[in-house]
């Protein structure tokens, strides 16, 4: 056996070759890219729920429609979770000889779990922020419907039949969240008061809540006990679940996070591939010496298995050590959107950049080992006589265990399998028209000078330049495709929340104010949106098929609708952040037709002509399907399920709703809007958005700082890949210097062969980049399809200065050598 003292001499000695240097640096960058991001999400992720219960004043949020049996009450008490109790409806306000139709809040003294309350003493007075709800006997009420009673402090209302204090007014309140079409003001009140009002009977409308908050893996598993036994109305809510812009912006900046370290330890793992191949080629000599000298295969094993061993565990050291502090440096981007109280780090991170980094070297390192370890003795006498290292199929197993390692880190298989069919398409492009290429130039005989010189270069080695392509291709397409996903994310980002987005929504306008309002919005409204009718309307039948509550008998039997009454409009044109994807929109004079936001169309199993059947109180009315929209729900602008032709509805009486953006400078001109029409409601949404933008930019910078990481392999891909060919290249100027070539004709005819590859593989990996780009917009990140044709011009120029610069710098050493020197380097 061999001792272990050699071992580590050989492996101190072969640190100072370039191929085994930058195998270790792939290593590195591969473990380095795993932990850092596995860590980063452990922490983002724990950091966007607390950020997103917030807005739920929870963790978790069980809601149903009917109480909950005995059973299931006792499980969720006895759970050991923190929990509160919730009850939404809406009943009427009474003071006097005043009435308020207001949203009712009944929680009690554990609310909020999350998030505070924001109250104030009187209109006027300062606002002071609470982690508690009212007392008993007590109730909040929010300022404009204090405003529009003429309520204050100290005064009582009644609620059913009890009879309450108003102890403070509600400015905010964390789960009081932003419903565009509730015209009723919201009103806390104590959760024990609840049965003296005497307003909750069988049949009212009711939201029940649980809100819970604890450990997530306890959150979890109290959520995955509860569900069977939960009835088909109950469901659990949590940020990530919900359709706002947050969530949205939060789950797809989590996929990026995701693809870029795929991307990342793809490239990794391609510059590990093509670094042991060389470290693999320039070893023949040795082992046929070792084994002329007497080495037994066992000890030929142990000397390069250890070395490998060495380099792995080298590489993941660093790679981990490198990891960590990138976590720190992507956390210091972050501030105060993180928790005071990060999650304690677990081991999980570094086992996976572990297994990954192992993966990576064993599958691209293992092959080229393998078969270096048969080369005959006799190879010290004649060097045609070794056994060669290619092998056709190992690539193909490589990457299949690659793929398999990174779908077990990113657990999702959409997106390892979109990478997949990008890296598909671009080897069988660049395999079928390189050698079609190559063909065609070897045939050409116009070619003369430094041109022919060139393309006989690339055909002598036809192999190692496939190989060599190949790697530039999938470098420039992996990189060209991080950069245009980066940029098609915040520029969707961008785009649903400009500068100028709506911050106010004005809702329960009357059909006579109308034109006050539309004057008042062309006047200091910048980029407002059309002023929408709305009429509240319940579904009842899908053709001659009548739908199901979801808590009636035989929701089980038949199709479950909408358990609640949808706010429905007309109008004659396509909203601006609607799309058309199945049908077609009406044309002017059209008759009774209805479009259908394509969500609830799967959902509720609706197609293109379904005639669908309306109940508005007393009156009945229905509609065929004529089209199907995807709706941008992140728009700041009124958007709806159902739109109706203006055949269909208008003639039904209507509230309106319309959004407008207004700087702060201009908000005085509000205060006449409000007295001059004191039944308009007027949501203010600035803050919301504020936060969203802040969020945004803060994932902004985590995004560049990983993009960073994969442009840093994709270098590292293009030196392997030029280091790979330096033996060859090295000979091949020998002899040419040999017979009178100068040092301008070597120049250029290395700089034309690797302009020609790098302009080669810009436009194979420009077309592969799209294919990927496509599968990622439509199946993965759920963006709008927005391909870059006009990229393969630059990828062209781009590709052919990229490759060939690198690649010249490294090669220029060699031109200033003596062709003996040239023929004998080692």
């Amino acid at each position: 056996m061999i001792r272990p003292e050699l071992i580590r001499r050989f492996f101190w000695r072969e640190l100072k070759r370039t191929d085994v240097m930058i195998m270790l640096l792939a290593i590195v960058l591969a473990v380095s890219s795993v932990v850092s991001l596995a860590r980063f999400s452990e922490v983002l992720n724990q950091a966007f729920a607390r950020k997103g219960a917030s807005f739920l004043a929870a963790d978790l949020v069980l809601r149903y429609s009917q109480p909950l049996s005995a059973k299931l009450t006792a499980a969720i008490s006895n759970s050991g979770l923190k929990h509160s109790q919730q009850a939404r409806f809406s009943t009427m306000l009474v003071e006097g000889q005043k009435m308020q139709l207001a949203a009712i809040y009944a929680v009690d003294g554990q609310y909020p779990l999350r998030g505070q309350v924001k109250i104030s003493d009187a209109l006027n007075a300062p606002v002071r922020t609470v982690t508690t709800g009212p007392a008993a006997g007590q109730v909040w009420v929010s300022r404009r419907l204090a405003q529009a009673m003429g309520i204050h402090v100290g005064q009582s209302v009644e609620v059913g039949y009890a009879t309450l204090t108003v102890s403070q007014l509600l400015i905010e309140a964390p789960d009081v969240g932003l419903n565009v079409f509730a015209a009723a003001p919201p009103v806390l009140m104590n959760y024990a008061d609840l049965a003296a009002t005497r307003v909750i009977q069988p049949g009212s409308r009711v939201s029940w809540r649980w809100l819970l908050s604890g450990p997530p893996k306890a959150l979890s598993q109290l959520e995955a006990a509860l569900t069977p036994q939960l009835p088909s109305s109950a469901r659990f809510l949590d940020i990530r679940r919900s359709q706002s812009p947050i969530s949205v912006a939060l789950n797809r900046a989590e996929r990026f996070l995701l693809l870029s370290s795929l991307l990342g330890v793809l490239l990794a793992a391609l510059a590990i591939g093509v670094a042991a191949r060389r470290f693999c080629d320039a070893h023949l000599d040795t082992v046929a010496l070792l084994k002329a000298l007497g080495a037994r295969r066992g000890q030929v094993v142990w000397l390069f298995a250890g070395q490998l061993g060495l380099v792995l565990l080298a590489g993941t050291g660093l790679g981990m050590a490198v990891g960590l502090g990138l976590v720190k440096l992507l956390l210091a981007q972050y501030g105060q959107l993180l928790p005071a109280d990060l999650p304690p780090a677990t081991w999980l991170p570094l086992w996976l950049g572990f297994a990954v980094g192992g993966t990576c070297t064993l599958a691209f390192a293992a092959w080229p080992l393998w078969r270096l370890l048969k080369v005959p003795p006799i190879r010290v006498w004649r060097d045609d006589s070794g056994v060669g290292i290619q092998g056709r199929w190992h690539y193909l197993l490589a990457a299949l265990a690659i793929f398999s390692a990174i779908a077990l880190f990113t657990r999702d298989w959409r997106l390892t399998l979109a990478i997949a069919s990008g890296v598909g398409v671009a080897v069988v492009t660049v395999v079928s028209v390189s050698t079609v290429l190559l063909y065609l130039l070897g045939k050409s005989r116009r070619l003369g000078g430094v041109w022919r010189l060139a393309v006989a270069a690339l055909q002598r080695r036809r192999g190692a330049s496939l190989v060599q392509l190949g790697s530039f291709t999938l470098a420039l397409m992996l990189m060209i495709l991080i950069q245009l996903i980066k940029h098609d994310l915040l520029a969707d980002w961008q785009r649903s929340l400009p500068a100028d987005a709506p911050n106010y929504f004005v809702v329960n306008i009357a059909p006579q104010e109308v034109p006050a309002v539309r004057r008042f919005l062309a006047q200091h409204g910048s980029h407002a949106s059309d002023l929408y009718p709305v009429v509240r309307a319940r579904l009842t039948a899908i053709n001659d098929e009548q739908l199901a509550s979801a808590n009636s008998s035989n929701a089980r039997g038949g199709r479950v609708g909408v358990d609640r009454e949808l706010n429905l409009t007309w109008r004659q044109q396509l909203p601006a952040a609607n799309r058309i994807v199945a049908g077609q929109w009406w044309s002017a004079n059209a008759g009774p037709a209805v479009s259908v936001e394509s969500g609830v169309a799967q959902r509720l199993g609706i197609k293109l002509g379904d005639v669908l059947h309306f109940r508005l109180g007393a009156q009945q009315f229905s509609a065929p399907v004529t089209n199907l929209r995807d709706v941008d729900w992140q728009s700041m602008q009124p958007n709806f399920f159902m739109i109706f032709s203006p055949a269909v509805l208008a003639d039904f009486p209507a509230s309106y709703i319309a959004s407008f953006y207004m700087p702060t400078s201009q908000r005085a001109a509000l205060t006449p809007l409000l007295k001059a029409h004191p039944t308009i409601t007027l949501i203010d949404v600035d803050n919301i958005i504020s936060q969203i933008r802040q969020l945004i930019g803060q994932v902004a910078l985590a995004l560049q700082l990983v993009w960073l990481l994969v442009v840093a392999a994709a270098l590292l891909v293009l030196l392997a890949a030029v280091q790979a060919s330096l033996d060859e290249r090295r000979r091949d100027l020998g002899v040419l210097r040999t017979l009178g070539a100068s040092n301008r004709v070597l120049w250029r005819s290395l700089g034309l062969e690797y302009l020609l590859l790098g302009a080669l593989a810009g436009l194979m990996a420009a077309l592969a980049s799209q294919v990927s780009l496509y599968l990622l917009q439509t199946r993965v990140l759920n963006l709008p399809v927005n391909l870059h044709w006009s990229l393969a011009l630059f990828a062209l120029f781009g590709g052919a200065a990229g490759v060939a610069v690198p690649a010249l710098l490294r090669l220029w050493p060699l031109l200033g050598k003596t062709p003996l020197r040239l023929i004998r380097s080692e």
